[in-house]
C-alpha cells in the first residue's frame, strides 16, 4: 500500500460503511504511484489539469472537501486530474484522502455542480456576476495573450482564485459592467465584452469624456455617415438582423469596438469595420 505523509494525525474511520479519512501530503511521487491504480476512470481532461497545476505552481491550491477516493482493493474512484496536476507542477499540497470507498458509489461522483466564477464573486457581495466575471476575464486575456491568438485551450481557462484577484485588481469594472448595459442592450454587442472594451479605453484615456462616444453609439442622431459611431452601430444592428447566421465571439466583439473607438478618437471617418481571421486584436488608443 502507498504510504502518505498524515497532516492531521486524527484519522476517522467511518464505520460501518469502513471508510478513512485524512488529510494528508500529496507528493509528486506519490501521485505517480496512486495514478498506477487507475483503472476504468474517465479520460483525463488535460486542460483541467493544466488549470490545476497552474493554480498548484501559483500556491493558490487550497485544501477542500474534494480529494482523492480509493477503494477496498486499493484502486483509484475520484482525484485523477488532482494527482496529475501535483505530477506536471512539481509541487507537494495537502489533500483529504479517502480510503475504502464503495466501488458502487463511483456512479454519483462529481456530478454535483461545480463552483462557478460568478457563484465565487457572488460570495464576496459583488453584483451582476455573470457579465462581471466575463468582462474580467476578457480584460486579463486581452493583456496577457499575444494580440493574434485565439481565446481557447487551457490559457484562456482562469480558476475561481484568479477572477477573485482580478476583481481586487480592476474594482471599477462594475461600472464599465454598468454602463456597458445600454449600449449591449440598443446595438446587440455581448455586454461583458463591450463592458472589457470600455474598461480597456477608460485605462487608455482616463482624462477623456467619453460622454460623446456612448451617446452617438446608442442613437446614432446627427452623425456622419463615416463617422465611427455610426459605423459601429451598423456592424451590430446588421449582425443582430441576420440572426446570427455568421457567428462572432466575444473576441470579434472587442476589435470591432476597439476599432471603432480608434478611429472616433483620431476624428476618421470609416466606410465600415471588419475582424478578418487571423487579424490581431488591437490596442485602444493612449492618451
Amino acid at each position: 500500500m502507498i504510504e502518505l505523509q498524515l497532516i492531521d494525525h486524527d484519522e476517522t474511520d467511518l464505520e460501518p460503511d469502513g471508510f478513512a479519512s485524512s488529510i494528508q501530503l500529496v507528493t509528486p511521487e506519490v501521485a505517480v504511484e496512486i495514478l498506477k491504480q487507475n483503472e476504468g476512470n474517465r479520460k483525463l481532461d488535460r486542460a483541467t489539469v493544466e488549470i490545476y497545476a497552474g493554480a498548484m505552481k501559483r500556491n493558490e491550491w487550497r485544501l477542500s472537501h474534494q480529494g482523492i477516493a480509493i477503494d477496498q482493493e486499493g484502486e483509484l474512484l475520484d482525484g485523477q486530474h488532482r494527482l496529475a496536476a501535483v505530477v506536471k507542477s512539481g509541487k507537494t499540497v495537502p489533500m483529504l484522502v479517502v480510503r475504502g470507498v464503495d466501488r458502487n458509489s463511483f456512479s454519483i461522483v462529481d456530478t454535483g455542480k461545480r463552483r462557478s466564477a460568478s457563484d465565487s464573486l457572488r460570495t464576496i457581495g459583488a453584483a451582476d456576476v455573470i457579465h462581471l466575471a466575463a468582462a474580467l476575464r476578457y480584460v486579463h486575456l486581452c493583456d496577457t495573450l499575444p494580440g493574434d491568438a485565439a481565446w481557447s485551450g487551457h490559457r484562456a481557462r482562469l480558476t475561481n482564485d484568479q477572477i477573485l484577484e482580478l476583481h481586487e485588481k480592476h474594482p471599477r469594472m462594475i461600472e464599465c459592467v454598468r454602463r456597458a448595459r445600454p449600449v449591449a442592450g440598443t446595438i446587440g454587442i455581448i455586454a461583458s465584452a463591450c463592458a472589457s472594451a470600455i474598461y480597456l479605453t477608460r485605462r487608455s484615456a482616463p482624462e477623456l469624456d467619453q460622454e460623446d462616444w456612448f451617446n452617438g453609439v446608442i442613437t446614432g442622431a446627427n452623425l456622419d455617415e463615416g463617422d465611427p459611431r455610426l459605423r459601429l452601430r451598423a456592424f451590430f444592428l446588421n449582425a443582430r438582423a441576420q440572426n446570427g447566421r455568421r457567428r462572432m465571439d466575444a473576441r470579434e466583439h472587442i476589435a470591432v469596438y476597439l476599432k471603432a473607438w480608434n478611429g472616433w478618437v483620431r476624428g476618421e471617418k470609416r466606410q465600415g469595420l471588419a475582424f478578418r481571421k487571423g487579424e490581431s486584436l488591437p490596442k485602444p488608443i493612449e492618451i
